[in-house]
């Protein structure tokens, strides 16, 4: 009677596990059936630009009115998500218990606090050393760079609520490397102007070396992380992309660059003003923004949009912003989605002032357990305090995604 006991109780034990190992398959099966949103709606949201303890309410806020996804970083200092990672990881987990999805974003070429090595800095053709890393020397690619990218992808690739990862302002800057490794790649003089002695052969051998930077950073994120729902995005404004006189200076062939990432895109400011054909204006220049980033990625690219639903005119004025109105912002949605794009993303949920000047990030961002600063605000100029338009902006928006 007892062996038999045991058969029997192995054959439950058995019967047990495989109900469980079905229930869990059926879990998974059911969450990988979960449909992917018809439009994905993003906001950039600063943590230090509000208290820690409302980013769980703003987040809720956000999913009620329709966002699907938010960008969070720290401003000032980009690099926080590899120093601030409690707080990082709690924001992405309120973030999850809300609904929405987020992209992490980890670079800005100058609002950062890594170390820097004056070898591996960007110099000016006037032989000044920049505050921005020389990202054609592949030493410091494969050494500070690989190890933050390493780190901080490592860090959060398994968080539930992780969408991607974000890349700000890449090309955009004052001078593009004049350093000891572009004097020994290319040979001296390097020229510094159209016109000059192998100007156009100096064009070319950084727009090369700026596919390097491309290559290195997407394997650097997909060798920790090689889940490739996890999308790896970089935009900059549309001028340094798509402007040719920018372009040169600057070294870029965008296209290049753009087919190592997963989704690209160029920003710009609308300047709404309260001229009749203000609306009719901004939306030719979305119209104008998209056909430009897609002329130089070809038609298959995935193109996020990123817009300010602020108005910078207004920024720094006293009182509540007038514009954008939640009919304004919708026409820019509108015109891009006429255009096929399928990510509309903000600038921005909650924002704090991103003008900082020489201010030390690490004294704004400190590492933990260190609390941080609050950035300074624009009161009632970008959404999270405006509630005069978020009601119709969140119908609109939660429409984008009803059920048909």
């Amino acid at each position: 009677m007892g062996g038999n006991y045991q058969i029997f109780h192995l054959s439950a034990r058995r019967l047990a596990l495989i109900l469980l190992i079905c229930l869990l398959s059926a879990t998974v099966a059911s969450a990988a059936k979960t449909p992917s949103p018809t439009v994905r709606i993003s906001a950039w949201y600063w943590l230090n630009s509000a208290p820690k303890e409302q980013w769980k309410s703003d987040f809720a806020r956000m999913k009620q009115m329709g966002f699907t996804d938010v960008l969070i970083c720290w401003g000032v200092d980009i690099s926080a998500v590899a120093t601030r990672k409690a707080d990082t990881r709690q924001a992405l987990q309120w973030a999850n218990e809300a609904g929405i999805g987020v992209y992490l974003l980890i670079w800005h070429p100058n609002a950062n606090s890594l170390p820097r090595n004056p070898k591996f800095m960007q110099v000016s053709s006037t032989g000044q050393q920049l505050d921005s890393f020389d990202v054609f020397n592949p030493a410091w690619r494969s050494t500070q760079w690989k190890n933050y990218l390493s780190d901080v992808v490592r860090t959060y690739h398994d968080e539930p609520a992780l969408r991607g990862y974000a890349f700000d302002d890449s090309f955009d800057g004052p001078a593009y490397s004049y350093g000891d490794y572009e004097k020994h790649a290319f040979g001296e003089p390097l020229p510094t102007r159209p016109g000059e002695p192998r100007w156009d052969e100096w064009v070319k051998i950084r727009q090369g070396w700026w596919e390097d930077w491309a290559k290195d950073t997407v394997s650097y994120i997909r060798a920790a992380d090689p889940d490739m729902s996890h999308e790896i995005y970089i935009e900059d404004i549309v001028s340094s992309i798509a402007d040719p006189k920018l372009a040169a200076s600057h070294g870029l062939d965008f296209a290049r660059v753009a087919k190592h990432f997963d989704s690209v895109g160029g920003y710009d400011e609308p300047g709404w003003t309260d001229a009749s054909d203000s609306n009719a204006q901004v939306a030719k220049a979305t119209s104008n923004d998209i056909d430009s980033i897609r002329s130089i990625v070809g038609p298959d690219k995935n193109i996020t949009y990123t817009f300010w639903c602020a108005n910078a005119a207004e920024e720094r004025k006293l009182g509540p912003a007038v514009h954008p109105t939640a009919l304004e912002i919708k026409v820019v949605c509108q015109v891009a989605l006429k255009k096929g794009i399928r990510h509309l993303d903000m600038y921005g949920y909650r924002i704090g002032d991103y003008e900082v000047g020489n201010q030390d990030p690490t004294k704004v961002v400190p590492p933990e357990p260190s609390p941080y600063e609050l950035t300074g605000q624009f009161p009632r100029k970008f959404l999270w305090d405006r509630l005069n338009i978020q009601k119709e902006l969140g119908i609109y928006l939660r429409g984008l995604n009803s059920q048909k």
